[in-house]
């Protein structure tokens, strides 16, 4: 974990010593930082461009929703798992995400989420996970070789139900980045962490509340805008968890489509299957955003 957390230290350097160049436009780092000095009417119009969602794939987008602007998102997921002849389905919805723009490039963020699980050795679960809050922060914009990159936040609220929730104070970073390669093509991947399992009813334990635990994220994603309504990505993720007495090493591939209706309403597709033994073997999932 340790090795973990120098590589992260050293990569957020790395970022600050390219950033010299570009930042010296605005005079700050990080883009946020000049929200608090400048005046709402010099914020940039988030309607001049189009709705970008943080659902359907792992890797969030690296912008913010943008001043005064109120985006809701969500789906439906099912997950399938075969293990040691033990079959378990589950299904979550409502995956809501409520995103709110303080500024230009600060967000406010609520999600809900409520899940099903069966397994045919047991008796059947279901319950609402702990509520998640988060505040999204835009970092830098491309140049050269820096990427575009936001920074969230992630807090828990111990409401969940007993089954699911870990009955404390959970939090968690994740670090987003992205580079345009081509007029259609972006790459774009995330770096960071999440304690108890924290936003993923998948990787909490049996006994939430009893154990503690750290799951580290990476993910990379390659995106194509097919046509001008219609956008494609491939995606592979990964979840390693520390300080469990039978860690989990979770890698996912992934793949989905986008389809925008209107430049305020999305709406998405996906399918997914598990790489490791502690994946699940197969997933989809289907729903959407709209912002106002």
């Amino acid at each position: 974990m340790k090795q973990a957390s120098l590589c992260m230290l050293a990569f957020f350097a790395m970022m600050l010593s390219h950033s010299a160049t570009c930042s010296a436009q605005s005079g700050y780092s990080f883009e946020f930082m000049d929200d608090f000095f400048k005046p709402c009417h010099s914020y940039r119009n988030p309607f001049e461009e189009r709705i970008e969602t943080e659902r359907h794939d792992f890797t969030q987008s690296t912008t913010t929703v943008g001043y005064g602007v109120a985006q809701l998102e969500g789906g439906y997921s099912y997950f399938y798992k075969d293990h040691d002849d033990e079959i378990e389905h589950t299904h979550v919805a409502p995956e809501m995400l409520l995103r709110l723009g303080l500024s230009e490039d600060i967000e406010f963020r609520l999600r809900f989420n409520y899940a099903w699980r069966f397994i045919d050795v047991a008796d059947h679960e279901d319950g609402a996970q702990d509520l998640i809050w988060s505040f999204k922060l835009g970092m830098t914009e491309q140049c050269g070789y820096r990427p575009e990159s936001a920074l969230e936040l992630r807090f828990s609220a111990p409401s969940g139900a007993d089954i699911f929730s870990t009955q404390r104070v959970d939090h968690g970073i994740d670090y987003i980045y992205g580079w345009e390669l081509a007029e259609f093509w972006e790459l774009s991947g995330s770096t960071g962490y999440g304690t108890g399992g924290l936003d993923d009813i998948g990787l909490i334990p049996s006994e939430p509340a009893e154990d503690w635990f750290i799951v580290w994220n990476q993910s990379v994603a390659l995106g194509a805008e097919l046509t001008e309504n219609i956008t494609l990505y491939h995606e592979f993720y990964g979840l390693f968890s520390h300080a469990l007495q039978d860690n989990f090493n979770i890698v996912v591939y992934n793949i989905g489509v986008d389809y925008f209706v209107t430049d305020d309403f999305v709406l998405d597709l996906r399918f997914g299957k598990g790489l490791t033994d502690d994946a699940d073997d197969f997933f989809a999932g289907f729903g959407g955003g709209v912002r106002f």
